[in-house]
């Protein structure tokens, strides 16, 4: 497949790992370009891939363009840039644009794919949500599917459904990452070396979730087997309860669907 990132940051660059890694895609079968010219020009120095020199020509060399850049600049493309897109796949991993305002700047796409894919893509690991403007055809339905295989599991959901799946999936690994730094801190606050306290962190939640996926258990089921009355763990959790542990994560969620809805109807 030949694949053109428009945008050139931090998800783009986790992606084309993604894609190298897997060996679904060599280096000369994917161009890159960004708005500033210098994440692409990094991106294309450190992976191999093409530098694109103009949105015409990455429009031209790809038969799947992904919108990678800021959302908010999904304006800067222009009515003849979106004419470059006739004949195009566009896979779209702009948080909160919906698929019909990139139907509205690409009208002569095939087909959109909304995609909100997260960082852990590039090692494979990731977890994608996405939909589609139109019933794909097998063709576009192999080739995203494909696409999304290299970056780890993926869900097609209702568009209506993005908010959320953007929240849980897409901040996810900020949240996880958070904690565990959370809790590497307060060990090396309270006399543990720094280094220890995170691998240790870091080692106790890789093997817990391998727990729950391996399991099947219902997390709470596994909670039980932990906590004994009145012992550490209880006075843990305890306190965690005390401080609205639950709450502070409900809110946030909540929070951050509505921020992906803020950035939809801007």
């Amino acid at each position: 497949m030949k694949i053109g990132f428009l945008g050139a940051g931090n998800l783009a660059r986790a992606m084309v790992q993604a894609l190298l890694q897997s060996k679904l895609c060599q280096p000369d079968d994917i161009s890159c370009l960004s708005g500033s010219g210098q994440t692409a020009k990094a991106l294309s120095e450190d992976t191999g891939i093409v530098l694109a020199s103009s949105r015409q020509a990455l429009f031209q060399n790809a038969s799947i363009i992904v919108l990678a850049f800021k959302p908010q600049h999904l304006e800067t493309v222009t009515e003849d840039e979106g004419t470059f897109a006739t004949d195009k796949l566009i896979v779209s991993v702009l948080a909160g644009r919906t698929i019909q305002s990139l139907s509205d700047v690409f009208p002569s796409a095939t087909n959109i794919a909304r995609v909100m894919p997260n960082t852990p893509s590039k090692i494979g690991k990731g977890v994608s949500a996405y939909c589609y403007a139109k019933p794909p055809s097998p063709e576009e339905s192999e080739k995203v599917e494909k696409l999304l295989s290299s970056f780890g599991s993926s869900y097609e959901i209702e568009e209506s459904e993005m908010h959320i799946a953007t929240a849980l999936s897409g901040c996810g690994p900020a949240v996880f990452f958070q904690f565990i730094d959370s809790l590497a801190k307060a060990a090396e606050k309270r006399g543990l070396p720094k280094k220890l306290s995170l691998e240790v962190a870091i080692k106790t939640g890789l093997g817990s979730l391998e727990l729950i996926k391996q399991s099947g258990q219902d997390p709470q089921e596994l909670i039980d087997e932990v906590v004994s009355p009145n012992g550490v763990t209880h006075a843990l959790l305890e306190s965690l309860k005390a401080n609205s542990w639950h709450g502070i994560l409900d809110t946030a969620i909540e929070d951050a669907i509505g921020r992906s809805q803020e950035l939809a109807e801007e």
